[in-house]
């Protein structure tokens, strides 16, 4: 047992001393979020990222849950900050039944990103892209359980996706806000 705490303690020491620091951690040693654990600029800056219009039924739902989690505290931060997101799906066929029908589908689903300023011109402060992938399940004459299964299947992809683009933008405004 206290190998194993040492072991813990000097894997500790050396992630602090090449700079690492978790992303949902405090910068320095400023007052923390009770409820995030997020320091309250950062909360303030994911507060005034506006994101952009993306094509779609499942862009506008992709939209919607990214805005829901930048705005955290509520709507009405001014914007300094525009996020420009698309994706792409594609869908793979997994399984076949003997007579050819088609038994699993998987989608595999990108999306890219650009973090940019809301000044005039805007500068590009990051980019990134995330990729996940789900399946589903298409049962004999179920029609209506096959498309409940799609449905939920895209649900938790778009869920996925926008965790990955939250977590991803709020890396790249903590090190804005550090260097500043």
């Amino acid at each position: 047992m206290s190998s194993r705490r040492s072991l813990i303690l000097g894997t500790a020491a050396l992630l602090g001393g090449c700079g690492f620091q978790p992303v949902y951690g405090p910068i320095g040693e400023r007052r923390t979020d009770d409820l995030t654990g997020l320091e309250p600029g950062l909360l303030d800056a994911m507060a005034s990222v506006r994101v952009g219009l993306i094509g779609e039924r499942n862009g506008q739902l992709l939209r919607r849950e990214l805005q829901r989690q930048f705005q955290y505290r509520g709507p009405g931060s001014q914007a300094r900050y525009d996020l420009a997101v698309s994706y792409n799906t594609a869908s793979e066929i997994l399984g076949y039944r003997r007579d050819g029908t088609i038994t699993r589908v998987r989608y595999v689903t990108t999306v890219n990103w650009i973090l940019a300023t809301a000044a005039i011109p805007p500068e590009v402060v990051d980019r990134g892209s995330a990729r996940t992938l789900d399946a589903f399940n298409i049962p004999d004459l179920q029609f209506f359980a096959a498309d409940a299964s799609r449905e939920d299947m895209e649900r938790r992809l778009l869920a996925e996706l926008s965790h990955r683009v939250v977590l991803g933008v709020s890396v790249a405004l903590r090190r804005r806000l550090a260097s500043a």
